[in-house]
């Protein structure tokens, strides 16, 4: 076990991950080869085998950083002494700027990490219930259509349809989060 350990914060891994990370977030997953990452990161293909099974296996140590680094931040932000509204408005930000550094590529090939996906939901739901409890939602509104219908809104994002009507990506986010937090109605 230690010696495994120690590869695993070696030199030649750490720069194998690295490089890895550059050109997933670059070209997507799919997209590069074990060659490519070896070649770019000057390293043997012997060196990347022991240390890795496949390309899958880096991929998903990277997506897990990115992972934790996206939960810490979510964290980061709910924890802080704010409106609900201004936590979406970071939230969102912040989220714009992590993603905007991968290629769709590689938000697509993420896409297939399931167990990410259901984290995010159950965190998600978590932080919509204790915004309830706080009483900065509604508590009539059940989570999980609220998470449906935010996904549904994510979904518009994706397939980029928001672009018929926005040339600004940061205006069509402040006027759907303004929608969908105070709704339609003018002074209710």
């Amino acid at each position: 076990m230690n010696g495994q350990k120690s590869k695993r914060v070696g030199k030649k891994y750490a720069q194998l991950v690295e490089t890895a990370k550059g050109l997933f977030l670059k070209h997507g997953i799919k997209r590069v080869t074990v060659e490519e990452i070896c070649e770019k990161a000057s390293v043997s293909k012997v060196t990347f085998y022991k240390h890795f099974s496949d390309k899958i296996q880096v991929a998903r140590i990277i997506v897990d950083q990115l992972n934790d680094e996206g939960f810490s931040k979510f964290d980061e932000i709910n924890r802080l002494d704010l409106p609900y509204p201004d936590k979406v408005d970071m939230m969102t930000q912040w989220r714009v700027a992590f993603f905007s550094q991968m290629a769709p590529e590689f938000i697509e090939d993420v896409l297939v990490f399931e167990d990410i996906h259901q984290e995010v939901q159950k965190r998600y739901l978590r932080n919509i219930t204790d915004a309830q409890e706080k009483g900065e939602i509604r508590p009539d509104l059940s989570p999980e259509l609220i998470l449906l219908v935010t996904e549904k809104l994510n979904e518009i994002v994706k397939d980029g349809s928001w672009k018929a009507i926005f040339t600004d990506f940061n205006e069509f986010q402040r006027q759907i989060r303004k929608m969908y937090y105070y709704g339609l109605l003018e002074n209710q």
